[in-house]
């Protein structure tokens, strides 16, 4: 396949690089242990190195991967759908009594 001269290399394309340097430092938690190691925690599951992990685990087809984010867009869908809704019929139940 030919590459465009603007196109970025292949290392570059892929999806945001993941920080493999995850620190917490005495002056953030006070020198409180217990809070440092919550911090760390923290840090390491908005990271997702956990999720990264236990997803590569195991060989998936890429048709597995694609029904995965289709249900994963669905879902988040009628999340986002039923909020609206929620938001338009409040205003309109507000002056009805039962």
């Amino acid at each position: 396949m030919k590459r465009n001269k603007y196109s970025k290399p292949f290392h570059a394309q892929q999806s945001a690089a993941m920080s493999t340097c995850i620190t917490v430092s005495q002056d953030e938690c006070r020198g409180d242990a217990e809070k440092m190691v919550r911090k760390f925690c923290k840090k390491v599951k908005r990271s997702g190195i956990l999720d990264e992990a236990r997803d590569r685990r195991t060989f998936k087809k890429g048709c597995e991967k694609n029904s995965e984010r289709k249900a994963a867009k669905k879902r988040l869908m009628m999340k986002v759908n039923k909020k609206r809704d929620e938001l338009f019929n409040f205003s309109s139940t507000r002056g009805k009594r039962r």
